[in-house]
């Protein structure tokens, strides 16, 4: 009896040991995107900073353009928003996955309202009032 007992605690053990190890996140994941977007949030950190210090709002032309350092996004601020589009040197990376790293990056910012993906597929970041 207690044989069966102790195998079958075993058992247990092992399954929540497999299940733990196949579905636990990594801290290095997150980093792994957060240093593929470094470039692309030094440029949107910029722009985001400078509303209500030196801008309240910008031009509706999107005449501030700029590329971020790395060359694979160009962000545009418009009014409070910044708007953000990948060139076709950022290769396979998916506006779903721009959208999700500046999400996460600006969740603790109290300038930015709202980060979406627009229906053309560039992305905004809407720092509105």
């Amino acid at each position: 009896m207690k044989a069966k007992v102790f195998k079958s605690m075993m058992m247990f053990l092992l399954l929540v040991g497999v299940c733990l190890s196949t579905t636990s996140c990594s801290k290095d994941d997150d980093d792994d995107m957060m240093s593929q977007f470094s470039s692309l949030f030094s440029r949107t950190d910029y722009f985001i900073d400078m509303l209500d210090t030196v801008y309240d709002s910008y031009d509706a032309f999107g005449s501030k353009s700029k590329d971020s350092s790395d060359g694979k996004y160009t962000v545009t601020p418009m009014g409070r928003l910044i708007v953000v589009k990948k060139k076709a040197s950022a290769g396979s990376v998916l506006y779903a996955d721009i959208e999700s790293a500046l999400t996460n990056h600006y969740k603790t910012n109290s300038k930015v309202k709202d980060v979406y993906q627009n229906n053309g597929g560039t992305v905004t970041i809407d720092c509105r009032r």
